[in-house]
Order: structure tokens, then C-alpha cells, then sequence
């Protein structure tokens, strides 16, 4: 039964963000601008305004180093007991180096949740250890929102791609293609789907809220919340 109340849940609150990324469309698409956000200990930068707060499943994509260090020394003994400290040693280095090689394939890094702010100018990703990282609009070279999905990926001039999901995503995609974009914002194929659904004639509540559940039942699980 808990297993069945979960997936309830999730299955209601994945219905509201996705009509909440819709409600944010069709207010852009009316010519509106959001509504500035309050933050208390954030400094922003002159000029620039905060449009919402929300945790995120962070995620960037890089190779790693591939170092790694060979363990060694003098084996004094027996001649079989140092052959035998001999290859469990070669054993132990030859490990080392396999999962150093696997180290250097470029993988999505960094896996973890954490608290995100976005504003006019910027994306901002707080992680312990490191605090708020920035990501600028205007350094973006590679924009793929997939809200259908519950991803939006960005990629940088100077910086490795970064990817963030969860709920809150439909409504991510939205201000960000508005924010990226600009006037082309509408035109990106990501979020067509949102879009469509905004401008979309309004029909009968009764049948809107029967065609927004059978739409919700074909959408993806979200990582991490099965």
C-alpha cells in the first residue's frame, strides 16, 4: 500500500508541475514578464532578478583524470610467500589502472541534488563544499530542454555541460528557453509540447482535466523518484 500511495503522489504532483510549466508558457506568450522572487542572503548582481527557486537533480558531463597510484615496495621472505606478495601486488596495480581507465570516459558527474535559483541573468547551483556555482545565459552555445523527460541540458563556451531534472523541470524549460532564447523562445521543439498545450482552445474542465491525466500516465518516470 505505501509503495501504491507513493507513486500516487508522485503521479498527482508531476500532473500540477506539468500544468504549472503550461501556466508559465501561456503567461510569457501573453507578453507578461515573471514575477520577481524574494531571496533573503542572496546577492544578486545590479540588474538582475530572481524568477524561482527550486531543488534540482544536478549533474555535469566530464571525463576524469584517469590517475591513479601503483603500490610497491621491498618483499622479504620465503621465496614462495614473495612471489605471492609479488602478484597480489601486480593484482592490486593492474585493478588501479582498469578503473583508472574507466575514470577517463566522459560520464554524467557529480550526481546529487541541490538548491537552484533561476534569474534574468543566470542559473544558480549551490553544492556543499562549494556553494553557489553561476551558469550565464549568455555563455550558453547548447540548449536541449526535454521536459517530456523531466530534463533540460545546457551546454557552455567554457565550462562542462550541465544537466539538472526533477519536477520542477516544465517550468525550468520554459524560463530558460524565454531567457536563452529570447523572441525565439516559442520556436524551440523541446518545449513544443507545453507550448501547444498553452495555446491550446480551452475546453470543458471536466475534459481538460481527463485529456491533462491520460497525457500524465504516458509521461516518463523521473530519475531517482521510481
Amino acid at each position: 500500500m505505501g509503495k501504491r500511495k507513493d507513486a500516487a503522489e508522485l503521479a498527482r504532483r508531476e500532473r500540477e508541475e506539468w500544468q504549472l510549466g503550461q501556466d508559465w508558457a501561456r503567461w510569457l506568450i501573453g507578453g507578461n514578464t515573471p514575477q520577481p522572487l524574494t531571496l533573503y542572503g542572496i546577492v544578486l548582481e545590479q540588474g538582475e532578478t530572481a524568477y524561482l527557486q527550486t531543488p534540482a537533480h544536478y549533474a555535469r558531463l566530464y571525463a576524469g583524470s584517469g590517475r591513479y597510484t601503483t603500490s610497491g615496495g621491498v618483499f622479504i621472505g620465503k621465496p614462495g610467500m614473495v612471489l605471492g606478495m609479488m602478484a597480489a601486488n601486480a593484482a592490486v596495480n593492474a585493478s588501479r589502472k582498469a578503473a583508472a581507465r574507466r575514470n577517463t570516459q566522459v560520464l554524467w558527474r557529480d550526481l546529487q541534488e541541490v538548491p537552484t535559483i533561476a534569474t534574468n541573468y543566470r542559473l544558480m547551483c549551490h553544492l556543499p563544499g562549494r556553494g553557489w556555482l553561476s551558469f550565464y545565459y549568455n555563455a550558453v552555445q547548447e540548449f536541449y530542454p526535454d521536459p517530456a523527460n523531466w530534463t533540460v541540458t545546457f551546454g557552455f563556451q567554457n565550462a562542462e555541460p550541465l544537466r539538472l531534472g526533477g519536477l520542477a523541470v516544465p517550468t525550468l524549460s520554459v524560463l530558460t528557453a524565454w531567457c536563452v532564447l529570447g523572441d525565439r523562445w516559442q520556436q524551440e521543439p523541446g518545449i513544443a509540447p507545453l507550448v501547444q498545450a498553452a495555446t491550446a482552445p480551452q475546453v470543458q474542465a471536466g475534459e481538460q482535466q481527463a485529456e491533462l491525466e491520460g497525457r500524465q500516465q504516458n509521461l516518463p518516470r523521473i530519475p531517482g523518484q521510481d
